[in-house]
This record gives structure tokens, sequence and C-alpha cells, in this order.
């Protein structure tokens, strides 16, 4: 008696605090981890999860939750490309496990963020530019472009349109950007030489004659210019900590590469 006593306050027990499913769907508990996790995801992505956002997340996992089922009748759960599909995800989902067990998070020293910060400053020149570029393989594209502009097109729309570079999406506008003078490849802190060497013969608002960049051709505009501003260590100490921290992981993930490569009996048919 007392068995079945302490048997069914454990299941009154167990009744009165288990969570209760977010939703129930054609007969099928949506359990309240789901929303939560989609939340969760959210807010990973840097989105304030507000009440309204939180509704529409509810909403989403209701949705996916109908298509799911609707998914299942139709067979859908062991169609072919489905199974490869969960293969990939299991397959890809190890490999993440296994690189977490091999490459773990180093933390700079102060003295090399400050020798990262010193190399920074030493690449910089006395002034900076806000350049806009238009890039792209096609010589008679570029040169239609530059006619265009003479003839007074909108820069941006013609980049938009021509440009085969990720500045094309905003225009073609390029972040601040400074360098030594006199121009020496390999000085110029990722612009290429000929359009460094372009952009110093340039009053803001000019744009250069179409330059040759080996595979490409470019027109460049120099929209400003002013005495270059040289960021406080403080300012950047965070910054560059965490740049730092994300290339060592990364060289410790190509090291692994190429130790599995070498420890690997390969053969590469023709």
């Amino acid at each position: 008696m007392k068995l079945l006593t302490f048997a069914l306050c454990a299941l009154a027990s167990f009744s009165v605090f288990a969570t209760p499913p977010m939703a129930v769907v054609n007969g099928v508990d949506v359990p309240a981890a789901s929303l939560e996790a989609a939340v969760a995801q959210a807010q990973r992505r840097g989105v304030t999860v507000t009440a309204e956002v939180r509704q529409q997340l509810r909403d989403q996992v209701l949705a996916e939750e109908l298509m799911w089922q609707r998914a299942k009748a139709a067979g859908l759960d062991a169609a072919p490309a489905t199974l490869a599909a969960i293969e990939r995800a299991k397959r890809q989902a190890a490999i993440e496990a296994y690189i977490a067990t091999q490459v773990k998070p180093v933390e700079p020293t102060e003295r090399a963020i400050r020798a990262r910060y010193d190399d920074i400053v030493a690449r910089l020149g006395a002034k900076e530019f806000r350049l806009s570029l238009i890039q792209t393989p096609d010589e008679p594209a570029l040169r239609a472009a530059a006619a265009q502009l003479t003839q007074g097109a909108e820069f941006a729309t013609v980049a938009r349109r021509t440009s085969r570079v990720p500045s094309a999406a905003r225009g073609g506008e390029l972040d601040w950007i400074s360098f030594r003078q006199p121009v020496r490849d390999g000085d110029t802190n990722g612009l290429p030489t000929p359009i460094a060497e372009a952009v110093l013969t340039l009053k803001p608002g000019q744009i250069s004659a179409p330059i040759a960049l080996g595979d490409s051709w470019a027109l460049v505009r120099l929209d400003a210019m002013r005495d270059t501003l040289v960021p406080d260590y403080t300012a950047v100490r965070d910054t560059l900590r965490v740049a730092l921290a994300s290339q060592a992981i990364e060289a410790q993930g190509k090291q692994l590469v190429i130790d599995l490569m070498r420890g690997a009996h390969i053969r590469v048919n023709p």
C-alpha cells in the first residue's frame, strides 16, 4: 500500500512539474524547448527578442512542425535526397566535433597584441582616402563604364551594373584606407599598387582613367581625403585580440589538415 501511495504521489508530482508542450499540432506535442532553441539561435545572430519577435518565432516553429508532418506523410523523410542530406549533416557535425577536440583556443599575449597594433600603425601614411571602385575582367565593359561616367552617369549606378567585386553591392564604396608614400609593392595595405598610384594623382571627386590590374580592369574615384586618424591602442585592443585568437585557431586547423595528409595513404586516380 505504501508503495502504491508513493507511486501515485510521484506521478502527481511529475504531472505538476513537467513542462507542458508549447502547442499540440494535429495531436503531436511541440515541446517548449523547440521555441527556446529558436529564441537562442536568434539571439546568437544578434536579434533582440521582443514579445513580437518571440511570437514570430513561435509561428515559425509551428509552421515547421506542420511542414514536417506533411513531408513525413508524403514519405519524404525517407527519400534518398533526404537521407543523403542527413548523412552529410551527421558527417559535418562529427568533423566539427573532432576539430573541437584538436584545436584549442589560444589567448594572445599582451606583447603580441601590441606588436600587431604597432605593425598596423607603421603601415599608415600621413593621409587616408575614401574611394569608390569599379572593377571587372571585361575591358570593353570597363571602358563603356568610363564613357558613361564621363557623360554624367552616377558612379554608384554604374558600379552596381558593371563591377564584379564585392563593393559593387555598395555602389563601389570602399572603407577608408591609408598607405605609406611613395607607393611600394606590398606596402599599400592591400590596395593594388596601380590603384594606389592613381589615387595620389586625383583630387576629391575625380575619377581615374582605366587602370590595368593584370587579369582585370578598374576605375577608381577619390571621394574624400583627410589626415590619417590613428586609433588609440586601448580602443582597438579587444578587436586585435579577437583577430589574433581567430588567426591562431585557423593556423591550428591548417596544421591539423597538413598533419593528417602527411600521415595518410592517399592515391588520387587520374
